[in-house]
């Protein structure tokens, strides 16, 4: 097989597309468990050009136990 630097370049995007798509559809092993400690959420309506709009903000807080 010949080294990397010699592959066409359709190979090499198709290789690049095969890494995005395994990296978007592999299911998500996690190593830690987290609990939700606090979610808070604050609204505020406002105007922008002409258009009313909602400005939302969520914070929340979380604590990770992560195995050994």
């Amino acid at each position: 097989m010949k080294p990397d630097k010699d592959i066409p370049i359709t190979r090499a995007v198709g290789r690049f597309l095969g890494h995005l798509w395994h990296a978007t559809t592999k299911p998500v092993e996690p190593d830690s468990e987290s609990t939700i400690v606090s979610q808070t959420t604050q609204e505020a309506d406002a105007e922008l050009n002409g258009n009313k709009v909602v400005l939302r903000k969520t914070t929340i807080e979380e604590v990770e136990f992560r195995d050994q």
